[in-house]
């Protein structure tokens, strides 16, 4: 019985330090886990932290604010140019104004046509535009 006694009392012992180690392992590995996260997120704070206070970033920032007023500056100085382009009330072209005149005075499309240099269509297409625009006068 004492045999019995001293197997089961070395079985539960056994027993008992397996759940001891077993407990002591996991506590050691989840210890280790913590560390490793600890020392993760303190090397990403120390990255973000260095990012903020970085020179180059006030430097690049400083270049893309010169850059873009510059471009500003660029496109309002080019807008008159572009607003005078677009003017509806522009001279029309020299070919224009001659071939207004030589219909005043009477002649064809087919004159016109010969004395500017361009097709006889194009002539007829100019006289139809020019009463058009006479007429909307």
């Amino acid at each position: 019985m004492l045999e019995s006694f001293n197997l089961i009392s070395c079985s539960s012992m056994g027993a008992a330090g397996l759940c001891l180690f077993t407990s002591y392992y996991f506590a050691k590995r989840q210890r280790a886990e913590k560390q490793r996260e600890t020392a993760r997120i303190r090397a990403i704070q120390i990255k973000i932290d260095a990012a903020l206070h970085d020179e180059g970033f006030d430097a690049a920032r400083e270049a893309f604010s010169t850059t873009l007023k510059t471009a500003s500056l660029t496109t309002e100085l080019q807008r008159p140019r572009l607003q005078n382009l677009a003017k509806v009330d522009k001279q029309p072209p020299e070919k224009y104004k001659i071939m207004t005149k030589l219909a005043s005075q009477g002649m064809n499309a087919e004159e016109i046509a010969s004395i500017l240099g361009i097709s006889r269509m194009e002539a007829g297409q100019l006289l139809s535009l020019s009463n058009v625009a006479k007429c909307g006068q």
